[in-house]
């Protein structure tokens, strides 16, 4: 199949992660992919660019900044040949530019939108509106019933987010190779603003008194002075800047103890904790804030309501307590990268019978 996606590609956020994920198993394949992603100017890539991704648009500096100052060269779009069309997103294209030539790619595509957004107010405006889809892709029975009252229900189909493979590794070889202490307990944060994460400091520091520990912050978009306060103040904190490939990522969770998610999501309807999906094979104990990112996750993971909470918990991982295996490897085994992208060449052949 040729298939079309209009997505962010190659960076550290949830929808590069899905995109990421289903495009290069479908390669795998054998499916022809080509990608259209935009110009990433305020972020570092996490690989080098394959071949088939074309960067032909802006999506603005503010990830969710609405619809103004946004740019589209629509040549790759219109010359590329593909059967399928899959947008990924909708708040993060250039949905204006994209209305003037969706009459083209209607003419040579099926349309595919894969819905990421926290609920229907999102895509309720008419610029969002005036775009016409085959399919809507959302990912449980939360987002159906959500965007049922935007999308006609005859078009709306469910496929999981999907979670990286089972993929263990050596915690004293990982260690050696990011140059980390091969004695005493890391706990290892990333992906999020550190801003986000100050509360969890003085717990950590009252369980660093009962086991010393390092903790391992990988920062991403926090200001320096904050990141110079943090480090001032707790001598067991050690910061690493800079985008990390999903192989490096692997690296840094197979040397940790816990991987910590200070995720509160206040004020979303929907969301699905895109970090949980993409590390849970790496073998390495989830702790995650009980609240929004948590609402599809069971003994998976550990959850946590407060601060003391989190402390006796981060000591029991240390203890070796453990996650329900069980329950692991029937995620990973239900949302399977590979399972996923199936279920997508499914949806994809689903137009082929009804020609038949």
């Amino acid at each position: 199949m040729k298939i079309a996606m209009m997505t962010p590609w190659n960076v550290a956020c949830g929808v590069s992660i899905h995109a990421e994920l289903i495009g290069r198993e479908w390669v795998k394949a054998g499916h022809e992919l080509k990608v259209f992603a935009p110009q990433e100017e305020d972020k570092l890539p996490t690989a080098r660019d394959e071949p088939f991704v074309s960067r032909c648009y802006s999506r603005g500096k503010d990830f969710h900044g609405g619809l103004k100052g946004l740019w589209l060269d629509s040549e790759p779009l219109l010359k590329s040949d593909y059967e399928f069309f899959v947008a990924q997103n909708l708040e993060l294209l250039p949905v204006l530019e994209l209305a003037k030539i969706f009459p083209q790619i209607t003419s040579k595509a099926i349309r595919i939108l894969v819905i990421h957004e926290w609920n229907k107010s999102c895509l309720a405006s008419s610029e969002y509106q005036a775009l016409n889809w085959d399919a809507v892709v959302c990912f449980d029975e939360r987002y159906r019933t959500e965007f049922s009252k935007v999308f006609s229900t005859e078009i709306i189909r469910v496929i999981p987010y999907p979670a990286h493979p089972n993929l263990p590794g050596d915690k004293e070889e990982s260690r050696k190779k990011l140059g980390l202490p091969l004695g005493g307990r890391i706990i290892l944060t990333y992906g999020i603003n550190m801003q986000l994460h100050l509360p969890v400091f003085l717990a950590i520091d009252r369980l660093n008194k009962a086991f010393p520990l390092k903790y391992l912050l990988l920062a991403h978009e926090t200001p320096a002075e904050i990141l110079n306060e943090v480090k001032a103040k707790y001598d067991f904190v050690e910061v690493r800047e800079g985008a990390h490939s999903i192989e490096e990522l692997y690296r840094y969770l197979h040397a940790s103890d816990a991987l910590l998610l200070h995720k509160k999501g206040a004020g979303l309807n929907l969301v699905v904790s895109s970090s949980v999906y993409l590390c849970l094979g790496s073998g390495c104990p989830i702790v995650l804030f009980e609240g929004r990112f948590t609402e599809d996750l069971g003994e998976e993971v550990f959850k946590y309501k407060n601060l003391d909470e989190l402390q006796r918990l981060l000591a029991r991982v240390f203890e070796g307590e453990r996650p329900n295996q069980e329950a692991i490897d029937k995620f990973l085994t239900e949302k399977a990268a590979s399972k996923v992208a199936s279920s997508f060449i499914q949806l994809f052949s689903s137009w082929g019978e009804k020609d038949d």
